[in-house]
């Protein structure tokens, strides 16, 4: 007697691509775009500098500015998100399909996230130094050394979460850079005779004590990147009056101020206003009116769409005030 064949279940149907609206000259789209292409999610790209329509798009789901990059995945806009955020919605949006996973790292690979800037402000500072030197070789320029190794640790560390099994790595990788580019910066400089200048002890060599430094600003910016790693992100929820806004597990919190992840607000609850400020390490803030129903709390969120290096954490995050209240577990 034959056996009939079984059938098997179709297999779930894949997601549609998610759709991420950019423009170039973005360094924030180009990481993005790589990040998702290397993790396998297939996208439909939008230029918002070439169509009209992608960006009156962007401009309805972010409640009028033009922040990219932003990604759609189904009922979800993330503005300027990760690709570990994009694969959350993907999981989220089509629970039934098996979502793609970043591809593992190739043996003795380090992957330094945040490397181009922390690559950018060390060589920034290297040329200052090699400059101020030149210009007064007998002047020591006793911070410089510190400050150029411990650059590059210090933006990658801002970058990391405790969630990424290689961030330790990354920081450890980029404080043996910084420290080698002040090394053989200290170096030349010596060679050349432009470290003539006395030392804080009033003996010893310049250039021993540039080491020195240099030793001690990437060993100090490693160690507090490494302990980002293992440090817990706190909780906490924002409600007007009685009203939850927002409610998140993965909150930083910056001089008392509780940092929300943008996607985790509900859509249409933030819209830009014409308000800004200044903060001299964090970067120009930039405000929202938060509207929840038929309640407005004017300027009732802020945000650093481009923080400054020391404060990288915040980036892509929204903190509350004026009325709202935030309460942290």
């Amino acid at each position: 007697m034959l056996e009939g064949k079984k059938r098997m279940p179709p297999s779930p149907a894949p997601p549609p691509p998610a759709e991420v609206l950019w423009r170039p000259g973005c360094p924030f789209c180009v990481s993005l775009r790589r990040g998702l292409l290397r993790a396998g999610v297939s996208t439909v790209e939008h230029d918002i500098w070439a169509s009209p329509d992608a960006a009156a798009r962007l401009r309805a789901v972010t409640g009028g500015d033009e922040t990219v990059p932003t990604v759609i995945v189904g009922t979800q806009s993330l503005v300027n998100p990760s690709v570990r955020q994009v694969l959350r919605a993907l999981e989220a949006e089509y629970p039934g399909h098996q979502q793609p996973s970043p591809e593992p790292e190739s043996a003795g690979t380090v992957h330094v996230r945040g490397g181009t800037g922390g690559l950018l402000w060390t060589v920034v500072g290297t040329l200052l130094w090699v400059v101020l030197a030149v210009w007064r070789p007998t002047t020591t320029w006793h911070l410089a050394p510190l400050l150029i190794a411990a650059a590059w640790p210090w933006v990658v560390g801002q970058d990391q979460s405790p969630g990424d099994p290689s961030s330790r790595r990354r920081v450890v990788a980029a404080g043996g850079a910084g420290l080698t580019i002040a090394v053989l910066a200290s170096a030349a400089l010596s060679a050349t005779g432009q470290l003539q200048g006395p030392t804080w002890t009033g003996s010893g060599s310049p250039a021993v004590e540039a080491l020195l430094l240099a030793v001690a600003g990437a060993g100090l910016a490693t160690a507090l990147g490494l302990a980002r790693t293992v440090r817990r992100s706190s909780s906490a929820s924002a409600r007007v009056g009685t009203r939850v806004l927002v409610t998140s597990d993965d909150v930083v919190i910056v001089e008392g101020n509780a940092y929300f992840p943008l996607d985790s607000v509900p859509n249409g609850v933030l819209r830009p206003s014409d308000t800004m400020s200044v903060c001299p390490w964090k970067g120009v803030a930039s405000y929202y009116d938060v509207h929840l129903d038929d309640q407005v709390v004017p300027d009732g969120a802020w945000s650093y769409r481009h923080p400054l290096p020391p404060a990288r954490r915040v980036k892509g995050r929204v903190a509350f005030w004026n009325g709202i209240d935030v309460d942290r577990d």
